[in-house]
């Protein structure tokens, strides 16, 4: 007798749950939270159909598997939406892309399922209460995201789709973007409880929310959305923001399928498009204090190779030098950096050089949060893939002190985050905790689209969008330099001045602001997100240990 295969049913009741409308519509929602679109509602009620949803499940074994695919299949529609840059930046350059897209978007949706999973458990044998279950175990999974070594992949987490409203997330330098994930799944789990409370609910929700007095539901909703909100309008108008450095930004946009095809063609015209954008700057009487050219900015490796035999592409740094001392001013541009590990072997590194007129090269920054697969295979060593055009063989830099710069203003100290690298907290924290009175980010986000509207991805808007979180959450001020936008500044209240047009070539000036302002979360860090994984797995073991209990006393 041979094996039957799953029916079309079967596989259905694996990915879709039953009654997967509200489940849907949740995963939308999610997506549309997100940049590029600019709507502050949804953010607060996304997850509101889905919390309903999952109160109505049955206390039964099958409830909690429904539970387990409601979530796999909210991730799936979430992450799709929010992710799908993935395949259209990929798509140009290789049928991997397909692959590059699902994985992450299985996996995290995997994550979801988890999570949903382990709410269902905890509200039936922990006894959690809603208000508390679904804001912990969301945060654990977004703090678990962050923290898997080489595939950590933090990209846009809850508390980041607020980043367009700065005004209202000044709670963020008291519990960071994570924090605010928190209270937005806080809060939408009150306002899924009063919706219970009149439409009537499940098992669960009949129980532990629906008994609870709905004008004590409103007010303590209310209380939930009102005192972050408050605090953060208070900050807004009393916190003394100040300029520390006047910096002049560049946008070459040399697209990134040149970039890819022809090294030689790229150096020439990324020089040229830096030299004729910043000649208004040369003897114009400008006073600045530093240049940014984005990451990438010269090709080759720019350090030699002696136990190869290989020189340095040192014309490319003399150049660089040359503009450093034309505008008279310290300079930042991306380029390859190479550590010899003599007998014949080396490492190469995503870094940032500084210039400095009339000393030539001073610093090298070397990115310690790279892009996984491309960037760093995870769990391999990268010198096996150094020969393979820069695909994957990076090696991750160090922890460094920030980097001190005597301006227009005074001494300053500033540290430099490259590309992705903006998506972690902790690297702008630890700049901070260091005396960093500013952050600059270099970045070449031509990867994510191309000068059509319908090759724009979502990612062009995404990635600064983190940079609103970071000034936040630390209090400074942001300068980024993109290859082909966006390039601007954003001030430690969260807001964005002189931000470029994308895919045209652009430069502009203007001064970097700061604070004396030391915020509890650089004293503390991620404090909520990390509270939240260990309350998370001790929810998970206390379900465990009472569902084996059970077992045992039948």
């Amino acid at each position: 007798m041979g094996l039957r295969r799953p029916s079309l049913a079967l596989w259905r009741s694996r990915v879709v749950p039953d009654g997967a409308g509200p489940v849907l519509l949740a995963g939308i929602l999610l997506g549309l939270a997100h940049p590029p679109f600019r709507l502050l509602l949804p953010p607060f009620v996304a997850l509101v159909p889905f919390i309903v949803w999952h109160e109505r499940l049955a206390d039964t074994r099958e409830g909690a598997r429904q539970a387990r695919v409601g979530g796999f299949f909210l991730g799936l529609v979430y992450f799709t939406l929010v992710f799908y840059w993935l395949l259209v930046a990929l798509i140009y350059y290789t049928s991997w892309a397909i692959l590059a897209f699902l994985a992450p978007v299985v996996i995290m949706s995997w994550f979801l399922a988890g999570m949903s999973g382990a709410i269902h458990q905890a509200r039936r044998r922990a006894g959690w209460p809603a208000w508390l279950a679904f804001p912990v175990f969301w945060t654990a999974t977004e703090w678990f995201r962050a923290h898997l070594s080489d595939v950590s992949f933090p990209w846009m987490q809850l508390g980041d789709t607020l980043a367009y409203y700065p005004r209202i997330v000044g709670a963020a330098d008291l519990v960071g973007s994570r924090g605010l994930s928190f209270w937005l799944v806080a809060a939408q789990t009150l306002i899924a409880a009063v919706w219970l409370g009149r439409s009537g609910g499940g098992a669960l929700a009949a129980s532990r929310v629906g008994a609870v007095a709905e004008r004590r539901l409103i007010l303590v909703l209310l209380l939930v959305l009102g005192l972050p909100i408050g605090y953060s309008v208070l900050r807004w108008n009393t916190i003394e923001i100040r300029p520390v450095a006047r910096v002049g930004v560049v946008q070459p946009n040399i697209p990134q399928h040149i970039r890819m095809s022809d090294r030689a063609e790229t150096a020439r015209l990324s020089m040229q498009s830096i030299e004729r954008l910043v000649a208004p700057w040369v003897g114009a009487g400008e006073d600045l204090d530093l240049v940014l050219l984005p990451e990438s900015a010269v090709t080759g490796q720019l350090d030699p190779i002696p136990s190869l035999g290989l020189e340095a592409w040192s014309n490319q740094e003399e150049w660089a030098d040359g503009i450093a001392a034309a505008v008279g001013a310290d300079m930042v541009y991306g380029g390859l950096g190479v550590n010899d590990l003599a007998g014949v072997d080396y490492e190469l590194t995503n870094s940032a050089f500084l210039t400095r007129p009339g000393v030539g090269r001073v610093a090298r920054y070397d990115k310690r949060f790279l892009v996984p697969v491309v960037e760093r295979v995870p769990f391999l060593n990268p010198r096996w893939f150094s020969q393979l055009d820069y695909f994957g063989g990076f090696a991750v830099g160090p922890w460094v002190v920030p980097l001190e710069l005597d301006g227009s203003y005074g001494s300053a100290s500033y540290g430099i985050m490259i590309c992705y690298e903006s998506v972690f907290s902790p690297l702008a924290r630890h700049y901070r905790r260091n005396g960093a009175d500013f952050v600059v980010n270099v970045t070449n986000d031509a990867w994510f689209g191309r000068d059509s509207w319908w090759s724009k991805s979502s990612a062009l808007w995404q990635h600064p969008a983190h940079l609103v979180m970071r000034a936040v959450e630390s209090r400074v001020g942001i300068a980024r330099a993109a290859n082909t936008g966006v390039s601007e500044l954003v001030d430690p209240l969260g807001r964005v001045t002189n931000a470029t047009t994308l895919f045209e070539p652009a430069a502009f000036t203007g001064d970097v602001m700061t604070t004396d302002s030391v915020t509890l979360y650089v004293r503390f860090g991620d404090v909520v997100g990390w509270l939240s994984a260990l309350a998370a797995m001790v929810g998970v073991g206390v379900s465990l240990y009472r569902v084996r209990r059970g077992a045992r006393e039948l």
